[in-house]
């Protein structure tokens, strides 16, 4: 059971740094333990996804679990709690939607991001197991925001509408308003 550890917010300098590969042949018990963290930090707090730069570490870890219970994105599935080491993706088609996106580092601000709707992540898991898989929809989303986490992007930087901002009070609001038009 790993510790639950303080999220990094926006103006923390880690946020904004390229985070360093794991030696794939190397995965100890500190990247390990580092997981666990992550793992127990995410379970504790409201996100669904979470970098370990957000925890104040620079190494390309992730962790992504959403339990069918905290879904609040309509094309969102259950996802088991998975980590990720030195995950990379790429586009498997030019299909992208806007949708609004929240992230631990950023907690009162939801922003609206452009993001590929399918793409192929490879990552290695907690053995040095290389995975490679196709994945679409909200979990493509939540991947691509955490993997921009890994080389120093907010979502803040990727919102491009001059109104494509909302609090996470009105988000509610601002979607049902958007679904009218």
């Amino acid at each position: 059971m790993g510790k639950v550890l303080r999220i990094r917010e926006v103006g923390d300098p880690i946020l904004n740094k390229v985070s360093t590969e794991v030696d794939i042949k190397n995965i100890n018990n500190n990247v390990l333990e580092i997981i666990e963290d992550l793992k127990s930090t995410l379970e504790f707090g409201t996100g669904l996804g979470i970098a370990a730069n957000q925890i104040g570490v620079n190494k390309r870890i992730i962790v992504v679990g959403v339990k069918r219970e905290n879904i609040k994105y309509n094309d969102a599935e259950e996802i088991p709690l998975t980590a990720m080491i030195n995950p990379t993706w790429k586009k498997l088609s030019e299909d992208t939607d806007i949708q609004y996106e929240g992230c631990m580092s950023v907690p009162s601000i939801r922003g609206k991001v452009e993001r590929y709707k399918d793409i192929e992540i490879t990552y290695y898991n907690e053995f040095g197991e290389k995975i490679v898989k196709q994945i679409h929809g909200f979990f493509a989303r939540l991947v691509q925001h955490e993997c921009d986490h890994l080389d120093g992007i907010v979502f803040l930087e990727k919102v491009k509408e001059p109104n494509g901002f909302a609090t996470k009070e009105n988000i509610d609001k601002y979607n049902l308003r958007n679904k009218k038009m």
